[in-house]
């Protein structure tokens, strides 16, 4: 009976080495994959850096440009402004000389 309990103890060790190297496996195999997905996760964040380092870039420039159109803007207004002027003296100096002509 004793060769008979080594052998149901070595057995039983036998399977509790086989669960355990399973266990050890499966737990491998999950940490592999939980890295897998974190690089995937590190590489979607890079990249989307990236883009928002672009998108920040490409709204400064274009901020920039806005307030250069805002300049150019105000400074066609006030053209126009002292066009207009302009025009109505050109006009009062048309009607003054033909004032003059009339009279003298």
């Amino acid at each position: 009976m004793a060769a008979e309990e080594v052998l149901q103890g070595a057995d039983h060790y036998k399977s509790e080495i086989e669960r355990l190297t399973r266990e050890l496996s499966e737990t491998t195999h999950e940490k592999i994959q939980a890295a897998e997905y974190g690089l995937v996760v590190l590489e979607e964040k890079l990249t989307l850096k990236q883009q928002y380092d672009e998108l920040e870039a490409e709204y400064d420039g274009l901020k920039q440009e806005l307030e250069q159109l805002k300049e150019v803007n105000e400074l066609c207004y006030r053209l126009g402004s002292v066009s207009r002027r302009v025009e109505k003296i050109l006009f009062s100096i048309r009607r003054i000389k033909l004032f003059f002509r009339k009279t003298y």
